[in-house]
């Protein structure tokens, strides 16, 4: 699991951490919140994971955050040496530290920090598609079916379904990994054989859907990645894109026949390519947006399956 900087901050705000100034990331120089529970000042690493810093939480008080999580030994899924990677491993520990832990408070506070990051509208407000005017009507279904990944990916904006709160499907069925700022989100869903991102920033680049699941097909076992996203001119040249990946057989390097390696299709244009190769574009086939439509059905399967079934009242 990973702790953003969101999570770690919004989380030891819920909890009434003292904040304290901002300082260094453990691991990269950039300036991350600090917090202090008792003694303990609890640091960002700038990356995935929160360390101690000025005194550290004696070893009983590691063991019994451990233990009140069912771990037996750092390495697992809360707890790695000197490292913290969940928000319920944060709280759980800083609760412990100042005698106030309860599996209740720690199940509320994780509760509150989610729905506080996920009620950002960057999440709940359904993203437009440029480039969805006039198509061919093989284009407009593979345009629909992108539509309805995109709720998959992001199931926060499907107004449809009824979520879950969100402790009940956290850090159980569905590891879920939330940063969210004043212009950008991401949000990561992990569930068996299947994990999603979304990411969004509207003023710099525009917005990103990926999904990678695992599958068998003809008795093989591989993996499909499919993604779909927006540049919106700022930094690279305006277009849309959905973009598809297949390995058919993932135990070995050697292709298979049955690959598909890295076709891309514009919603802007109708062009069809493989990355490096922009200079080879030509106007997708039928053949091509049907293979896009079949991936995209199977992915969408999947994604219900292993993700959000865990995640939805119904």
């Amino acid at each position: 699991m990973s702790i953003s900087v969101s999570e770690f901050q919004l989380a030891m705000e819920t909890y009434g951490a003292k904040r304290l100034s901002d300082q260094y990331g453990s691991r990269y120089k950039i300036y991350v919140p600090c917090f202090s529970v008792g003694d303990v000042n609890f640091l960002h690493s700038a990356s995935y994971y929160v360390v101690q810093r000025n005194a550290r939480a004696s070893e009983e008080i590691m063991n019994q955050a451990m233990a009140a999580l069912g771990e037996k030994y750092p390495g697992d899924k809360h707890f790695w040496w000197g490292e913290i990677h969940s928000v319920k491993g944060l709280l759980t520990l800083a609760s412990l530290l100042e005698g106030k832990y309860s599996k209740e408070l720690v199940d509320n506070l994780t509760n509150e920090t989610y729905k506080k990051l996920l009620a950002n509208q960057m999440f709940t407000k359904n993203i437009e598609f440029p480039f969805i005017g006039d198509s061919s009507p093989k284009m407009g279904k593979l345009i629909r079916k992108l539509e309805e990944f995109s709720t998959l990916v992001n199931p926060f904006c499907n107004q449809a379904v009824e979520l879950k709160d969100p402790i009940e499907f956290v850090d159980g069925k569905v590891t879920t990994s939330v940063d969210a700022s004043e212009d950008q989100v991401s949000l990561s869903l992990m569930g068996r054989s299947a994990c999603t991102e979304f990411r969004s920033n509207p003023y710099k680049w525009g917005f990103f859907y990926d999904a990678t699941v695992y599958v068998q097909i003809k008795r093989c076992n591989g993996y499909i990645n499919m993604r779909h996203y927006y540049e919106n001119g700022v930094d690279e040249p305006e277009d849309e894109v959905v973009y598809l990946d297949y390995k058919a057989n993932e135990n070995t390097y050697e292709a298979h026949p049955d690959d598909i390696n890295d076709l891309r299709i514009s919603l802007k244009t109708g062009l069809a390519w493989k990355t490096y190769h922009e200079e080879e574009a030509t106007p997708a086939t039928e053949e091509q947006i049907d293979t896009m439509i079949k991936f995209l059905n199977i992915c969408n399967k999947k994604m219900k399956q292993r993700i959000i079934r865990y995640m939805t009242t119904r």
